[in-house]
């Protein structure tokens, strides 16, 4: 198991599990095979009711915070055959070791009782939301969407727990590595407050404060990391899957940036 601490500004970064370990959990398992099975909906015909439906999920998916799909990254104790003794965490060299630990210490508190605690939630509304079939053939979406939180909650609240355990024990292990350098050599971060937004982040804020328009964000702005860099990152480092991560955390991260100076 590997994790990755990757800048999107300079005093905004987002993290990244990479690991091969094999699950021993049913449960892991079970939802593996779900999973699977949900991405066959995407092969719908658009006019379907699948299609659309997997499109309404996927957006839903998109908008759960990054740092969840973090922790659910990371494989529970419960999902392993032995103990993990080290993880590293590898960084670029701009980012200093003892700001990475503090960050995710004060991150780890905050996020363990946090996801504890929407897990029972979660689970508070699945009997209730049991009771809204109508028509037998209409799937349950209510239940659907609550047992999908309650399992997401489930899998951050004991990701971050493990992370909590080897980060209590010494097990972290922070190292620069040579090729993110590579990528951020060249680049040059601002910090949140220098970040210059287009003029449409400040108009739609305008036109809808609670709900912006804001796909603005999408495009390249000065001072943040880019959608290339990211194809860079991910070449360099050969982890396919990073790139949707990254780029979710891109969007979430500038979007808190742009509602922190906009939002009334």
């Amino acid at each position: 198991m590997r994790l990755y601490a990757i800048p999107i500004l300079k005093n905004r970064w987002a993290y990244y599990c990479h690991s091969t370990i094999p699950s021993v959990s049913r449960l892991t398992k079970a939802v593996d095979w779900s999973s699977k099975k949900w991405e066959t909906l995407g092969k719908a015909d658009p006019d379907t009711w699948k299609k659309k439906l997997y499109i309404r999920g996927s957006n839903i998916m998109n908008q759960l915070d990054y740092q969840e799909w973090f922790f659910k990254s990371v494989p529970g104790t419960n999902e392993i055959e032995s103990a993990v003794e080290k993880v590293l965490i590898h960084h670029p060299t701009m980012l200093s070791n003892s700001s990475l630990d503090s960050e995710l210490k004060a991150l780890l508190k905050e996020r363990v009782p946090y996801h504890k605690k929407y897990m029972y939630y979660s689970a508070y509304w699945v009997p209730i939301t049991c009771t809204f079939v109508i028509v037998p053939l209409v799937p349950n979406i209510p239940l659907a969407y609550n047992l999908f939180r309650l399992y997401s909650h489930y899998k951050a609240y004991k990701g971050a727990e493990h992370l909590q355990i080897l980060s209590d024990q010494g097990s972290l292990v922070y190292t620069a590595n040579q090729a993110i350098d590579g990528v951020f050599t060249n680049i040059q971060l601002n910090d949140a407050q220098e970040i210059e937004f287009p003029n449409k982040v400040k108009e739609a804020f305008e036109v809808s404060p609670t709900k912006p328009n804001l796909i603005s964000l999408e495009g390249d702005i000065a001072g943040a990391l880019s959608h290339d860099q990211i194809k860079q990152l991910v070449d360099r480092l050969q982890i396919p899957g990073l790139e949707l991560e990254l780029n979710r955390a891109r969007f979430q991260i500038l979007k808190q940036v742009a509602m922190e100076r906009y939002k009334a």
